[in-house]
């Protein structure tokens, strides 16, 4: 019996050491409706110092970054959240546009005291999000630092060159494209809502070229980018007219090329490639987002001693 109650306490107190290091998991009401947040390392929240802000993938939640905000959370103040329709964030029936969610963040962040400079860390279409506030408001931002990004320096029209590079005819790419809008249709008929509004408001993207992401040049701050070059060609894929991985290679060449440029007039703009990481850096090399978020710290130290 005393050996259960010695077991027992000791799983209570593992318990109670893991929620308190990956932070307290809450709610916060935006124009009446709750949304999930997560604020870890509140202890380190100081005047000019800044404040890690995690900004989700499409249609997915704050859990992926666990080891990360482990990590990032024993020295700086640190906030997580699901957008409205994600994870327990209820609907507030608004289109997730890059504004709206933008102006969303900020209000919460001013709400849980945690002020301005930000360090924004953005995976795939969350680095559209954290692009989009450092165009709207530059001044706010300490750093930028964009996990295998959805690619918003892509304009119109430019989804069409892998293909081209690649030696597809326009015949062969006016198909291949005209299946992705069959597609396209499908997947709004039976995907969950959260995964409908996003996907809609990263088409509206593509259709306008990026224009909101990149209303202004970036801020002056460390910015990075971190690039997944881990392939895997699933037995289930539908096969194709073109080698798979070739285009993977090639598709990852224009866009490195296009990120690359984003970098050169900055003074600690750095680039970040992982050969054996999927698309979730944050979870396949955790210890890459967590370098980089560091260094990001300690260059923006440097210019703001």
């Amino acid at each position: 019996m005393k050996i259960d109650k010695i077991r027992i306490l000791i799983i209570i107190l593992f318990a109670g050491f893991y929620c308190d290091l990956y932070g307290q998991e809450n709610f916060i009401s935006i124009n009446g409706k709750r949304i999930e947040i997560l604020v870890s390392g509140l202890e380190h929240n100081q005047i000019n110092k800044p404040v890690i802000v995690f900004e989700n993938g499409r249609g997915s939640t704050f859990n992926s970054w666990e080891k990360v905000i482990n990590e990032i959370s024993k020295k700086s103040a640190v906030f997580a959240y699901n957008r409205p329709r994600i994870g327990k964030s209820e609907d507030d029936s608004i289109p997730p546009s890059m504004k709206h969610i933008v102006d969303n963040l900020r209000v919460m962040l001013k709400e849980k005291g945690l002020n301005p400079p930000y360090l924004l860390v953005g995976h795939s279409f969350g680095a559209c999000y954290i692009r989009s506030f450092a165009s709207y408001y530059p001044d706010e931002i300490a750093g930028l630092v964009f996990v295998d990004p959805h690619d918003f320096t892509k304009k119109k029209g430019f989804g069409r060159l892998p293909y081209q590079a690649i030696g597809l005819n326009e015949h062969q790419i006016d198909s291949i494209f005209a299946s992705y809008d069959l597609l396209y249709e499908q997947f709004l008929g039976y995907a969950p809502k959260s995964q409908i509004e996003e996907t809609k408001i990263q088409g509206l993207l593509g259709e306008t070229g990026h224009e909101e992401c990149n209303r202004n040049p970036l801020p002056d701050v460390p910015v990075h980018f971190l690039m997944a070059g881990g392939f895997t060609l699933y037995p289930d894929e539908t096969p194709t007219i073109y080698d798979r991985e070739l285009m993977f290679r090639i598709n990852s060449n224009i866009q490195m090329k296009r990120w690359i440029e984003l970098l050169y007039p900055l003074k600690y703009g750095k680039f970040f490639y992982s050969s054996n990481s999927e698309h979730a850096i944050q979870i396949d090399d955790p210890e890459l987002v967590i370098s980089s978020i560091k260094l990001a710290l300690s260059d923006y130290y440097i210019d703001n001693k």
